[in-house]
Parts: C-alpha cells; sequence; structure tokens
C-alpha cells in the first residue's frame, strides 16, 4: 500500500516524521515562517499546522472564541504558509478545525490534511477532507473504538483507500504534562493495521524525544511530535514540545531506527569483526604436540583471544600429523599440519 503525500510515499517501510507547529505561533505571521525554516533545519518531512476560523470553531459566547481570533492568521497568510513550505521543499499538512477552509487551502496546494482528533465524529469535516482529492490522515486519540469504526466506515464509503490513521492520546487540556509512556498503547498499532487494513503512523503527546524511534519500532510509518522555539514561552501544548536541537536530535535517533528496522540481514556492526577477535576462541594446544605426532582431540583446546582457527573447525585437525613443535597454549593452525 503506497499513499503519496506530496512529494513523498508513505508505505509500510515508511518512517515519515511529522513536525507539529501546533499554533505556536500566537497569531504571528513572521513567526510561523521560522517554524517552517526550523522544521526543515531540524530534518522534517513534513510540518503540520492546525488552522480555523474561530466562528466556526466556537460558539459566540465562549471565552476561547476571543483567545482564537486573536491568535489565528487569515486566509491569505495561510496561503502564503503554503507557499513557504513549497519553496523550502518541506511537505504542509494542515489539520483544519473549520470545514470552510478545506476548498481554498486544496486549490492552494496543500500537501495533505490531518483530521482532527476532535473532529473524528463530525460528519462536516470528515466529508469535506474526504472529498477534497487530497490524501488526509485521520487522528485517532480521544476516539474510542466504536467511534473510529463509524469515521472509517464513513471515509470508506466515500474516498479510495488513501488515508492513514493516525494513533495517540490527548491529555494536555486535562492538565497532564504529556502522556506517560505506559499509556501510550503502542501495540494497537499493529491491531489497527490488521483490523483496518490501512496505514498507522502514531501521533506523539509523550513529553519524550525517545517515543518517536519507539513508535517506529512498534509498526508505525509515520509519527509526529510537536516543536516549538522555547519552552519558556509556554505556547500551546508546550510541556510535550520539543526545542529545536532537540528535535533534530529526536529526528536522528529516528532515521538510524529506521535504518535498522529495515535491515532485514544478519549483518556485523562496525567494531564487530574486532571484537571477534578479542571475545571469540581459537584452537590452541591443550599440551606439548611434538613434530611427526599425531593430533588428537585430547590434544587441543579453546582458549582467547579468537584471532585463530575458529574453535568449530577443529574436526579438521584430528588424527593429522603435526609439522613443527607445538607448545602448549600455542594456536594451531593450518600450516602447522599436513594436508
Amino acid at each position: 500500500m503506497n499513499i503519496k503525500i506530496g512529494n513523498k510515499i508513505i508505505n509500510e517501510h515508511s518512517n515519515f516524521f511529522i513536525i507539529e507547529e501546533g499554533q505556536a505561533n500566537w497569531g504571528d505571521f513572521n513567526k510561523a515562517l521560522k517554524m517552517i525554516d526550523t522544521a526543515v533545519e531540524a530534518g522534517g518531512d513534513a510540518i503540520e499546522f492546525q488552522f480555523a476560523i474561530p466562528s466556526d470553531f466556537y460558539v459566540k459566547d465562549h471565552p476561547y472564541l476571543e483567545v482564537y481570533n486573536k491568535t489565528q492568521l487569515p486566509l491569505d497568510k495561510m496561503i502564503e504558509i503554503v507557499n513557504y513550505c513549497k519553496k523550502k521543499e518541506i511537505e504542509i499538512i494542515v489539520a483544519p478545525l473549520s470545514h470552510n477552509l478545506i476548498k481554498p487551502l486544496t486549490l492552494a496546494g496543500c500537501s495533505a490534511f490531518n483530521i482532527n482528533a476532535s473532529d473524528i465524529n463530525n460528519p462536516e469535516i470528515l466529508d469535506a477532507v474526504a472529498e477534497s482529492g487530497l490524501p488526509f490522515f485521520l487522528s485517532l486519540p480521544l476516539a474510542e473504538e466504536n467511534e473510529i469504526d463509524w469515521a472509517i466506515n464513513r471515509l470508506n464509503s466515500k474516498r479510495k483507500n488513501d488515508f492513514i490513521l493516525l494513533h495517540g492520546q490527548h491529555t494536555m487540556a486535562s492538565g497532564e504534562d504529556g502522556v506517560s509512556i505506559e499509556h501510550t498503547s503502542l501495540g494497537y498499532i499493529n491491531k489497527s493495521k490488521e483490523k483496518y487494513n490501512k496505514l498507522v503512523g502514531f501521533i506523539d503527546h509523550t513529553p519524550l524525544d525517545w517515543t518517536p524511534s519507539l513508535a517506529l519500532a512498534s509498526g508505525a510509518s509515520v509519527v509526529s511530535k510537536h516543536l516549538c522555539i522555547s519552552r519558556s514561552e509556554k505556547g500551546p501544548d508546550w510541556h510535550i514540545c520539543l526545542e529545536p536541537k532537540e528535535m533534530k536530535n529526536c529526528i536522528n535517533k529516528f532515521r538510524q531506527t529506521a535504518i535498522s528496522i529495515n535491515q532485514k540481514n544478519k549483518v556485523l556492526a562496525p567494531g564487530e569483526n574486532f571484537d571477534r577477535s578479542i571475545m571469540r576462541r581459537s584452537m590452541v594446544a591443550l599440551n606439548k604436540i611434538n613434530r611427526g605426532e599425531v593430533i588428537t582431540q585430547k590434544d587441543i583446546t579453546f582458549k582467547r583471544p579468537g584471532d585463530g582457527v575458529p574453535p568449530s573447525e577443529y574436526k579438521q585437525f584430528i588424527n593429522k600429523l603435526a609439522l613443527r613443535n607445538i607448545n602448549k597454549d600455542d594456536k594451531i593452525t593450518y600450516n602447522d599440519i599436513k594436508k
């Protein structure tokens, strides 16, 4: 199964890394551009922005409506962000918190959409994303399995098999400092692959920089992780964000883990040949063997270092004539026996 996100192909063997901006720009367009530059420098495959039209998102008397009115960028700036990502050659994924943004962002050239976890039961968002023609992700945090079933059945009835599930959890609104590793249910990644016949990724809401690598090893084809310029700013979800250097290190670990997972043959690591020569044993004389004597199994033993004849080849020396005097603990080599 291959799904194309912009210029990238995602399949069972992928290690696609999404850096989630997560509204950390607070409505500052220039800071949003800086977040893109930082994501590129860190080595992400894509950056995700959450965009909304606040009046589509909150009822008129909700206290957060005013917050979103102050921090949401206008549509023209959203489109500029899409174009800037293209210029920087990083895929842009948008989590549209307003169905009215989906069509204009599709026309602007967005790489993909991500149906936010808060909208998994929202037919308005599901249908608009499905009808956009773009590939997309379906985020599963907050969802019980019957809700996941409902959403996937609705999407399957409208689209081809070109969306990816993103397993994960979301606890920040409750005041938690991110999800504890024991609550990540990483075993569900492979279970959901089998149940839904979809590619599955992981949204990392832990505060740890090694969880993406663990998710990859657990079967995720895609992982997303939050980025901030500095946690001292205490922006949205700051508890679980990585700062730029941390994000770069996190992605380096992630890529190295991918190399390991995709190596299906047994190969020796750099340095193992040297360690073999130290840690393994060689065939040596258990006692003195005189020239012309027949070597028996009682004449040999196996001791370190391992830079001589491997013990597994000892049978080739049994009942052979010694061509020299071999002292106790001398290594016995093929040059010491008559062929």
